[in-house]
Order: C-alpha cells, then sequence, then structure tokens
C-alpha cells in the first residue's frame, strides 16, 4: 500500500468527520462532496475504522478537478518567482472550494 495515498485517504476521512461532527454536515457535503448517507456512516466511525478505510488501495473520494480552474494554475511562467507557486495553489483551492462540481 501507497504510505501517500493512505495519508491522503486518512486526511480527508478525518476533516470530514471533523466538520460532521461540528455540526457542519452541510458544508461537509458542499466542500468534500459527501451523501447524506456518507455523512450518517462517517457520524458513526471509531478512528480505527477511518484508518482501516484509508487503507484501501484506491481514493476514498473522488477529486472534483475543473479544467477550466485549473489553466491559470498549470501555466507556468519562465520567469515566475518560485514562491508565486505558494500564492496560486492558496487561489485556486479557494476558487474551487467556492463553487460546486461541474459536471
Amino acid at each position: 500500500m501507497d504510505e501517500n495515498l493512505y495519508k491522503l485517504n486518512l486526511d480527508y476521512l478525518i476533516v470530514a468527520q471533523s466538520l460532521i461532527f461540528s455540526g457542519s454536515e452541510q458544508k461537509a457535503m458542499f466542500c468534500l462532496g459527501l451523501t447524506t448517507e456518507a455523512v450518517s456512516l462517517l457520524r458513526k466511525m471509531p478512528l480505527a475504522q477511518l484508518k482501516s478505510l484509508a487503507r484501501s488501495d484506491c481514493l476514498t473520494f473522488v477529486p472534483r478537478f475543473n479544467p477550466h480552474k485549473w489553466s491559470k494554475f498549470l501555466t507556468v511562467e519562465k520567469d515566475e518567482d518560485p514562491n508565486a507557486l505558494d500564492a496560486r495553489t492558496i487561489d485556486l483551492l479557494m476558487l474551487l472550494s467556492a463553487h460546486p462540481p461541474e459536471s
């Protein structure tokens, strides 16, 4: 099993469960793409079960990439400051989290 995949899955599941426990089910559904069924299941899962689920050999979630929103991020200028990548990453994440997934 890929350790990076495990960490990515576990982080996602912990964030989802944290939002649910804080009473932000709607935010978890909107920002993370959870269904009402997933919210119900995650509410009941202990950490050991989350870790077991995270160990699967595939993502436990579906990335919601939109190529139109990624175009600015993927365009790299030759003379660009390396620190600009961090700022662009934050901008992209803010942009992606502000819009629902597109079909």
